[in-house]
């Protein structure tokens, strides 16, 4: 099987990274274009990628087309993909394009499948909705559910979740990075040297997040378990009720599901 990636930017950097270090895909051959030679020959350096000369190229000896550029680039893109064969697997990752889009602007009955993943996958931990379109198999989506398995875990939906899945699942890393440099910020100010204070800021989410998926309990009641009465973290808490921190965090995620609904019409 030869898996071509047309765009080598972060995202398509940690997915190859992920697939050629993974064990599964041993036998299989990975090439890609990118309008930036240099992360090309990287990538041949690193991974033992194939360099093409196109995206044309790509599409004609490739099995399976991973599209890994910006949504506003498509309407470029997908010409140079016209003379596609039946029989080959479309994969895109760009935010906001239905697989509606890319089935009217490839050749008939081509299969297509939407992943929307994050940039944690550099470290294997991204969280990657899945979405096949009406000509794409189930062993054509339980292919890519593995390719993406390989950096982090993969949710299949319906395609009308994705807006929402996007910024719950992919934009929420950018608040989550904010919130981390707030909390540092805090312990610097306190009298914490920053990297001591960085690194206590990441433990504790990491450490939250993991109790909470690991207890299944509601995450408000492990807070509750953490604000003893009349101690200090009730103080914190209610700070951040009263200054809008729930409220702030609802209307981002808002904002970038309007983005994403704006960016697919």
């Amino acid at each position: 099987m030869r898996y071509g990636f047309i765009g080598l930017g972060n995202m398509a950097s940690a997915i190859l990274r992920g697939m050629c270090r993974s064990g599964k895909f041993e036998s299989d051959i990975f090439c890609g274009f990118n309008r930036s030679e240099g992360k090309t020959l990287s990538l041949q350096k690193e991974l033992g990628l194939v360099p093409m000369a196109s995206a044309e190229e790509v599409a004609e000896r490739s099995d399976v087309v991973v599209l890994c550029v910006k949504p506003q680039m498509m309407s470029d893109i997908l010409p140079q993909l016209a003379k596609i064969t039946p029989g080959k697997l479309v994969v895109t990752i760009a935010a906001g394009k239905p697989l509606s889009y890319y089935e009217a602007a490839l050749p008939a009955e081509t299969a297509v499948v939407r992943v929307m993943p994050n940039i944690n996958a550099r470290v294997l931990a991204a969280a990657s909705g899945i979405c096949g379109g009406k000509y794409a198999t189930r062993e054509q989506i339980a292919l890519v559910q593995c390719m993406f398995e390989t950096v982090g875990t993969v949710y299949e939906l319906p395609e009308n979740q994705f807006s929402a899945f996007s910024a719950l699942g992919g934009a929420s890393g950018a608040f989550i990075h904010i919130y981390i440099d707030a909390l540092a910020s805090a312990g610097v100010k306190a009298g914490l040297s920053r990297a001591l204070a960085q690194s206590v800021a990441c433990q504790a989410v990491l450490g939250s997040a993991r109790l909470t998926m690991e207890s299944g309990e509601h995450p408000i009641a492990l807070c509750d378990q953490v604000c003893s009465p009349g101690g200090t973290t009730i103080e914190g808490v209610h700070a951040l009720k009263r200054l809008g921190f729930e409220t702030a965090i609802q209307q981002a995620v808002d904002a970038v599901i309007e983005k994403d609904r704006l960016l697919g019409k």
